[in-house]
């Protein structure tokens, strides 16, 4: 996962305001997020099996003992709830999730196994969440992502001498 410094900077790239950056690492990493963030992620349920129905904050909190990011199915409750709420964050949401790919890319980066371009491209393809709307805000991300490769690279490995 990439250090705040990171998104901030490629967010700001981006022509994301440095508010929504903000509130949207403290939302990604549940880190002190914003009343109506957290008011999301304990009130929203999610339908699990049975008539068992399980808020955000708990499918998190179980993630998290795995050791990974927000599932797939949380990652579509929050598009789906940005997309009805807060449009202008779907772009930042996206981007957050985009870099921490590449970041848990880095060794395989960094040993020419892979590439930023590579890794943005498998990303966009087989692993980026998508609900009804938010196709032209991963677009634009990946645009922006494909159109930026060098400056991501450097802004990540902090030098230029990754592939």
């Amino acid at each position: 996962m990439a250090g705040y410094t990171e998104y901030d900077k490629i967010a700001e790239m981006a022509g994301i305001p440095s508010a929504i950056s903000e509130e949207i690492n403290r939302f990604m990493d549940d880190t002190n997020p914003p009343k109506d963030f957290e008011d999301h992620n304990n009130e929203n349920k999610i339908f699990v099996c049975g008539h068992l129905n399980v808020s955000i904050r708990t499918m998190m909190g179980s993630e998290k003992l795995r050791g990974r990011g927000k599932n797939e199915w949380v990652q579509k409750e929050d598009l789906k709830w940005l997309l009805a709420t807060r449009k202008e964050y779907i772009m930042c949401y996206y981007l957050h999730l985009a870099v921490d790919n590449i970041c848990e890319n880095k060794d395989r980066i960094k040993g020419s196994k892979e590439t930023v371009d590579n890794c943005v491209n498998s990303w966009g393809k087989n692993r980026a969440v998508v609900v009804q709307g938010t196709e032209p805000y991963l677009r634009d991300v990946l645009e922006f992502l494909r159109s930026n490769i060098e400056n991501i690279r450097q802004i990540i490995f902090h030098n230029s001498d990754s592939r």
